[in-house]
């Protein structure tokens, strides 16, 4: 077990620790209020970050895409690619590669961060990316803006979400904009779009240790709503194209609960020729091509 490297954020009563070594991860997002300091994302333990469980980070990037891909395999554009998975036993690749890899810091001050990662094509994935994170406490919250660049010479497939981890008790209650949902079989895979009795609760306000879910929600407004209300406190956050998925993770019995916003479902590139793109997610980008996507955070209390 190594010390990791920490960046710390400091502005306007909030303080932010990214670990670039792991994936870039948040792993503490805190906003002292009235002299009492407060989690809006759940806190990693030194433990968890000295020994690199990412699943264990407050929140962390996923690229080149989110979710799983089924067995790691997929075909683009006639060519077989199989990147393989990390986790033992356990044969679907998920959430990408770049949460398991170090960044390199390009530039920071006292109150933002930027990281930059490098993939150059090779067996496992044989497509040449720069992907940018820039992590900001402004003076309502976090913006982290992320741009990725195609620097290989032909067409790539790419995808991406964040994977924030946020605290809860039987007094917190989510509030979004939803229509429908993918249904998937026993191995989370996608199978069947359609209305889902979650989307209404959800609208109305979802209390989010009342009944468990996973599950990816489409035709999303791109907003959240998360109230403490045993604490009087809230966090509303936002992103942009192409985040146009919400995932909603709520395992029984946990004290958090992720509440995801996703570029893609769950298994996308598989699932091109079956579902029409708006409903599956993905893109692909072509030589030399930019995009840039943005997650805002904004704590407040009542």
């Amino acid at each position: 077990m190594s010390q990791r490297n920490i960046i710390t954020l400091a502005y306007a009563n909030q303080e932010l620790d990214i670990v670039p070594s792991l994936g870039a991860a948040i792993a503490r997002y805190q906003v002292i209020h009235q002299g009492k300091t407060y989690d809006f994302l759940r806190r990693a333990s030194k433990g968890a970050i000295d020994q690199g469980v990412i699943s264990e980070m407050a929140s962390f990037l996923m690229a080149p895409w989110a979710g799983r891909i089924q067995n790691g395999t997929f075909n683009y554009q006639g060519k077989d690619i199989h990147y393989p998975s990390s986790i033992p036993n356990f044969p679907h690749s998920m959430h990408g590669f770049t949460r398991d890899k170090a960044w390199h810091i390009v530039e920071q001050t006292a109150q933002m961060a930027l990281l930059a990662f490098n993939h150059s094509e090779n067996h496992d994935w044989p497509f040449s990316f720069e992907l940018f994170q820039r992590v900001e406490l402004t003076y309502t919250g976090v913006t982290i803006s992320v741009t990725v660049q195609n620097i290989g010479d032909t067409d790539m497939p790419f995808s991406l979400g964040h994977h924030p981890f946020f605290p809860c008790n039987e007094h917190t209650l989510i509030k979004t904009n939803v229509q429908r949902a993918w249904y998937s079989d026993d191995e989370l895979m996608p199978i069947v779009l359609n209305t889902h009795p979650a989307c209404q609760k959800l609208a109305q306000g979802l209390y989010v240790q009342e009944q468990g879910f996973d599950t990816i929600f489409t035709d999303w407004d791109k907003k959240v709503e998360i109230y403490w209300l045993d604490e009087r406190r809230y966090l509303r956050y936002y992103v942009t194209e192409p985040m146009g998925f919400f995932v909603l993770y709520n395992p029984p019995g946990e004290k958090w609960f992720c509440a995801e916003p996703f570029g893609n479902i769950t298994n996308s590139f598989n699932l091109r020729e079956k579902f029409p793109q708006e409903t599956i997610g993905g893109m692909d980008i072509k030589a030399g091509e930019k995009i840039e996507t943005r997650f805002e955070l904004v704590p407040g209390f009542d």
